[in-house]
């Protein structure tokens, strides 16, 4: 059930394809290295990769008040960092990888 799901999340990202029927299988929709594991991982995982906590402070406490605004920049860079090395491996470049670990 978890690999139906994920599949039919990387087909509405346009990273795979299914042939239904007889003969029926999976694809990659594109070639390997026009795909980079940012694009799989946002398939999977939408939204941010590094977000604030889902509950809102405490506004009455002296830290609480603040604390959204003060480390929204600091996020952000975090989120702009942690996209940069996904966004430049392709799944070509971890095939290659792959292929050449030693046995």
């Amino acid at each position: 059930m978890v690999i139906r799901r994920l599949l039919g999340e990387l087909r509405r990202a346009g990273l795979v394809e299914s042939r239904r029927g007889a003969g029926a299988d999976w694809s990659l929709a594109r070639e390997l290295e026009s795909m980079t594991l940012l694009d799989v991982y946002e398939a999977v995982e939408p939204g941010p990769l590094f977000a604030m906590h889902r509950t809102t402070p405490d506004q009455e406490c002296v830290v609480g008040h603040g604390i959204q605004q003060a480390m929204q920049g600091i996020y952000e860079g975090i989120e702009e960092t942690l996209r940069h090395e996904p966004a430049r491996v392709t799944l070509e470049n971890v095939l290659r990888d792959v292929l050449a670990a030693p046995r």
